[in-house]
């Protein structure tokens, strides 16, 4: 079973932390005010008893000399309309004054005479002035103002509590509202509604939030299209290969077809193209995994576009194509796995011949950029659109003028842009000025991966 507090909503959480700080906050204050105000009405009231001790003092000294005796100085206080708050101890430490301290011959303690104004008469006999707080009309006076002021506090922590928990509860519904929206559109986009969005008018971290959520729909719902479109096309470029080799066998057995080389090269051409697009398509879910195997050593990026070049000479030949290249000297080695840095390089190759005409012109490049290699291959066809370009590494992406880049499945670029990326490497196409599409990549060497 869960701990109290777990099984609480956020909503009661917040609201009781809320309350208890404001009474903590009340409880804190009131105590502290309290004392304070005690404190400062006792120094003051302590202070002024300081002064009257030193004019009465002044005023039995001055009797003193004028009588040249003690004698009548009790009479004196006794007939005084004001009630003195103040003890009179002779030198042996007896109250003289008031009377009825007098009479009981009640003696002070030295901690208490401490506590008083010493009266040295000439005559070297030292009495003593100590704070008698007795006055019954100070005393209420006292009483009634701090009675005043823990009433004034009380009402000024009734006041600061409601405020608090009007707040409270405003703070709570401005808090918990955003989160109960972010819920429900959580569990309808589980439900699979992807097209849900939350809709919060705040600039602050649950505004910020929001737009977080947001985006994340939006990409879930992209990615959910994006798999359609894939499972569909997928479908439709298998479907064309096996329906055709599922004729030519059907007809073999039922005798309508002739089991003659040409037949069987035909059915044997679709099977390799069935072959390959499985194996491309492997090669991209391995890529979605992280797990697309490469094996990088050093090698010489001018020794393998020759390679290449030389591979797909008589293809260029056929098509009437002509093939420049252009390596800068000393160019570092690079830090790659040959065979799969040809492949790219043959799928861009593909891609190129299909869409340059004859008489055109094939230029391939390698400089240095920085501490990589850029390779450059770009033809002299008719160039790419802004969309083409946008999603020209979108897997069965084909433009309208079925510029495709692998005989029309549209999973050569994908590849390419997969194996380059395993190596650490960007890769982007665009259109030159001079018209044609160009497709770049960059490659790491080994002094930057040592």
């Amino acid at each position: 079973m869960k701990p109290f507090g777990r099984r609480l909503s956020l909503q009661t959480k917040l609201f009781l932390s809320i309350l208890a700080i404001i009474a903590l906050a009340a409880v804190i204050g009131y105590l502290f005010i309290n004392y304070s105000v005690r404190e400062a009405f006792s120094t003051f009231t302590v202070r002024s008893f300081t002064m009257q001790d030193r004019l009465l003092s002044q005023v039995i000294v001055d009797y003193y000399n004028r009588t040249g005796s003690f004698d009548g100085v009790v009479d004196f206080l006794e007939q005084s309309s004001v009630n003195v708050p103040l003890l009179l101890v002779d030198p042996d430490g007896v109250v003289v004054y008031p009377g009825d301290w007098s009479g009981k011959e009640h003696q002070l303690t030295d901690e208490e005479l401490s506590r008083g104004q010493g009266i040295i008469l000439p005559g070297g006999e030292r009495w003593t002035l100590v704070p008698y707080r007795v006055n019954p009309e100070r005393a209420e006076l006292e009483r009634v103002f701090l009675a005043r002021i823990r009433r004034s506090l009380w009402l000024a922590g009734i006041a600061t509590a409601a405020a608090g928990l009007l707040i409270a509860v405003l703070l709570r519904r401005q808090v918990t509202r955003p989160l109960r929206r972010l819920d429900e559109a959580t569990r309808r986009i589980a439900a699979g509604n992807l097209k849900e969005r939350v809709k919060i008018d705040s600039s602050d971290e649950f505004g910020d939030l929001a737009d977080s959520f947001n985006e994340m729909a939006r990409s879930l719902e992209t990615s959910e299209e994006v798999k359609k479109r894939m499972i569909a096309d997928i479908a439709h470029e298998l479907r064309t290969p096996i329906t055709a080799v599922r004729s030519a066998l059907e007809g073999l057995r039922d005798g309508l077809v002739e089991a003659s080389p040409s037949t069987l090269a035909a059915l044997h051409d679709k099977i390799l193209l069935t072959t390959r697009l499985v194996r491309d398509l492997h090669q991209l879910a391995l890529a979605d995994a992280g797990r697309l195997s490469i094996t990088p050593a050093p090698c010489r990026i001018d020794d393998l576009i020759a390679s290449i070049a030389e591979t797909i000479g008589v293809q260029l030949e056929d098509a009437k194509i002509q093939l420049a290249l252009s390596i800068t000297d000393g160019l570092p080695d690079v830090y790659a796995d040959r065979q799969r840095i040809e492949q790219v390089l043959l799928n861009l190759f593909a891609n190129a011949i299909r869409h340059t005409p004859e008489g055109g012109t094939i230029s391939v490049s390698a400089t240095s950029s920085g501490d990589d290699v850029l390779i450059s291959l770009c033809d002299t066809g008719s160039g790419m659109t802004e969309t083409d370009l946008a999603h020209a590494f979108d897997r069965f992406y084909r433009a309208d003028d079925a510029r495709g880049t692998d005989g029309g499945a549209g999973l050569g670029l994908p590849i390419a842009k997969a194996l380059v990326e395993a190596h650490g490497g960007r890769i982007r196409a665009e259109n030159r000025p001079e018209g044609g599409a160009c497709f770049r990549f960059t490659l790491p060497s080994v002094a930057k991966v040592r």
